[in-house]
């Protein structure tokens, strides 16, 4: 009725009886995920390089150019449906998101990196991480996940929790260097709705 065209599900990769269900009523696996965890311990300083500085979200425009580094960094990305302004306020506006907890890195007047992150209680989670195309290669995505780290301990913030496409290996590999163990699997199956 909503004219949509292919549904996606998630399921986790050691759950044999939903994988069967899912894979005998048409569906088929087309991603697969990690979800990581960082437990309480030393998170080094995020020194992100010269002539770039870290901030957090907050200054006139930030909604808009947050918008438009988000579309920017995961522009292409399965499963990534371009945002608008609203869609990003109503996410800043979670009962677990503290707008200060959105930290960018900038490089002029620009937004080069964002991590987006969540907190209840001593738990927090990163929801994103992108890297505008511009600055890609520059070494910006671990020094801003250090920062979302630092403010999430900054927090009272024992555990960190994180999932990631297990395809985008850069993202992985940032990581797991910042102390994120992968804790478990799940799938993402796709089924065509269309006659």
């Amino acid at each position: 009725a909503l004219g949509t065209a292919v549904l996606h599900i998630e399921a986790p990769a050691d759950d044999t009886p939903s994988l069967h269900l899912l894979e005998t009523g048409g569906f088929q696996v087309v991603r697969k995920y990690v979800s990581m965890r960082w437990a309480a311990g030393y998170v080094p300083p995020a020194d992100p390089p010269t002539g770039f500085r870290l901030r957090s979200f907050g200054a006139a425009g930030d909604l808009e150019a947050l918008t438009r580094l988000q579309n920017a960094a995961f522009q292409g990305n399965w499963g990534f449906c371009p945002n608008t302004a609203q869609d990003v306020d109503a996410r800043l506006n979670f009962t677990t998101c503290d707008p200060e907890g959105v930290l960018f890195i900038t490089h002029g007047d620009r937004l080069a990196a964002y991590n987006w992150t969540f907190r209840a209680g001593t738990s927090g989670w990163i929801g994103m991480t992108g890297v505008h195309p511009d600055y890609r290669g520059k070494r910006l995505g671990k020094a801003v996940v250090l920062a979302g780290m630092d403010y999430l301990v900054s927090r009272g913030v024992r555990n960190i929790e994180l999932e990631s496409d297990e395809q985008n290996v850069q993202a992985v590999d940032i990581y797991r260097s910042t102390g994120f163990d992968v804790v478990r699997r799940t799938l993402w199956f796709e089924k065509s709705l269309s006659c």
